[in-house]
Parts: structure tokens; sequence; C-alpha cells
């Protein structure tokens, strides 16, 4: 293992009790908890600051570069939390955007805080305005993301967006059977909804599936769909939907029936540890108690602990067509 701190090796210089590492496809900024004794308080004592950089690299795993957001000294135990997002993810803004294109607010965002812009397979839609209201950036960027049926994460000091609907349809790279059945779980909801209507700012506009027996769904936000999803946290999108067109409101409301519906059927299952997988990566798994037999799922999250040589893996079927 590689722990580079500042862009000094530390690995063999700590006696690591704790170390995780959580990374996401979506919604929310990678994270990695490292903690190690310092019974004679010498990182106590040197109390490093917040922005600090760390990265993690084990076999095929490999964090990035992460931004230190918190330490802590207590028992004798030295702690560092660290995020894939720079410190200045916090920072509010307030401004109007006007005539500007989807991937030109991604390019100044991530100029603005220090980071390069990848684009997967998005489309360079354009908005004749946007009100970005006391709302950081990332979230910002984020929620538009999910109105268009896309996804932002930040790895590396790169902010990158994909086609989320790309990815569910691509070929798996993987394929696991997971015959452990107590490391397993699945559930599947049972309400979907075939419908929904965006109207806001005097525009209306309608996705309909029409197969999943009439339900609509009618949101103001984003907040409003991620409440229809049972466990799934709230982000902080609780700004009121905004449209310029109804063509723009029917795209919307296609990545917002996108949103909600894509978390029917979810899963996680834990195995010793296995640092070959990526989450935002499709794979094909099988387990008996779920009767699924090289199904097709999507891994929106994975956690590492290094510790104890486990990986956990939260997934949900791919969804299919739009």
């Amino acid at each position: 293992m590689n722990i580079i701190y500042n862009g000094t090796e530390i690995y063999n210089d700590v006696d690591l009790t704790y170390c995780v590492y959580e990374t996401f496809s979506e919604r929310q900024a990678d994270t990695l908890t490292l903690r190690f004794k310092d019974e004679d308080g010498i990182w106590s004592r040197w109390n490093p600051q917040t922005g600090g950089k760390v990265q993690l690299i084990e076999e095929s795993c490999d964090t990035g570069i992460m931004f230190v957001y918190s330490t802590a000294s207590e028992n004798d135990a030295f702690t560092i939390r660290s995020l894939s997002l720079p410190q200045s993810k916090s920072l509010t803004m307030t401004q109007a955007w006007e005539g500007v294109r989807f991937l030109q607010i991604g390019n100044l965002i991530a100029q603005k805080h220090g980071l390069t812009f990848k684009n997967f397979g998005c489309k360079d839609q354009v908005y004749p305005y946007l009100k970005q209201e006391n709302e950081n950036d990332f979230s910002f960027y984020s929620g538009l993301c999910t109105l268009e049926g896309y996804q932002m994460i930040v790895y590396n000091e790169q902010l990158i967006v994909y086609d989320e609907a790309e990815k569910d349809s691509g070929l798996p790279e993987y394929s696991l059977d997971i015959v452990d059945n107590n490391a397993f779980a699945y559930n599947k909801r049972s309400t979907q909804y075939g419908c929904c209507e965006v109207s806001a700012g005097g525009y209306r506009g309608k996705y309909d599936i029409g197969d999943t027996g009439g339900l609509t769904l009618r949101p103001n936000s984003i907040s409003d769909v991620e409440a229809r999803v049972p466990g799934l946290a709230l982000s902080k999108n609780r700004a009121n939907i905004q449209c310029s067109s109804d063509a723009e409101a029917a795209r919307f409301a296609k990545g917002l029936l996108r949103y909600v519906n894509k978390y029917s059927c979810i899963g996680r299952f834990t195995t010793d540890l296995m640092t070959g997988y990526a989450a935002a990566s499709v794979i094909n798994i099988t387990n008996t108690l779920a009767n699924l037999q090289n199904e097709a799922v999507f891994i929106y999250k994975i956690r590492h602990d290094f510790v104890n040589a486990k990986s956990t893996f939260y997934f949900r079927k791919v969804l299919e067509g739009y």
C-alpha cells in the first residue's frame, strides 16, 4: 500500500488501525478516512491543517488526490478525513446564467475550483436562463445533471460528467457469482412510476413510459423525487425546478423519471477485498437467493475496508429504455 500525504509517502511511518475508502457514482463525494496510532502525540503536535492532499494506492485501487477536510486526535490515535472535493466546495453563490451551455457550465465550475473537466456522452444543451441561488457550485451542477439524466463525480482533481443511460446500456465489464447469502441483500420496490410531469415558469412537459400502472410523478424539486425513494438520503437540491420552454420541461421530466425509478431494485454484497472494480460500472452478478442469473447491475457505491480486507458493493438493476 502507498499513502501519500502532501507529496510524501507515509505508509511505512504509520500504524493504521482504520482505513476506509468509499467511492460513489453520483450525488456524493468520495471519502477516505485514515486512523493510526499516535501514542507519542507527534501528529497531534504537528496538527496538520485542512486542505492538504492525500492519496491511497492499493493494488488496482487508486483514490486519486483527496482533500483533507478534518483531523482529530483522541485516545492515542490520529484521524484524517478526506474528500474528493476541494476545500472550496462549500462556497455558496447566487448568480444568473443566461444563454449558457451545459458543458460550458461544467468547464467554468471546474476551472474556478482548480479542477479539469471531462465529459463522457453528455449533450451540450443550451439554457436560456438558469438561477443559482445561495447554492454551492457542485450541488447546483449535480442537480442540473440529474434533470438531464446525467451524473457528476469528482475524482483525482477532475470534474467528470457522464450519460447515465448510456452507462446502463453498456456491456457488463465483469461477472461475479455471489455464493455467500449471508453477505448478500436484495430489495425490490413495488412502486414504480409510469409518467413524470414537470410544470415550472409557465411551461409544461411530460415523459410517459406507460407500463407501471399509471402512477404519475409531479415534482417541484429534485428533493421531491428523492423523498419517494425509501432509504435514499435527501440531497441539498431543494430549489424549485426551473424551465425555459416546454421542450426543456419534457427533457427534465424524462431525467426525473429515470431518477425515481432506477432505485426500484437495489442490493449489496460483501466480499474479501476486491480492488479491481469501480463505482459507475456495470457488471453481471449471479445469486441463487435472489434468483439472479447473470443479471446486469450498476455499481453506485463501493466501500473498501483495507484494515479488515473487505469490500462492500452497492448496486441497482440497470434501467433500460430511458
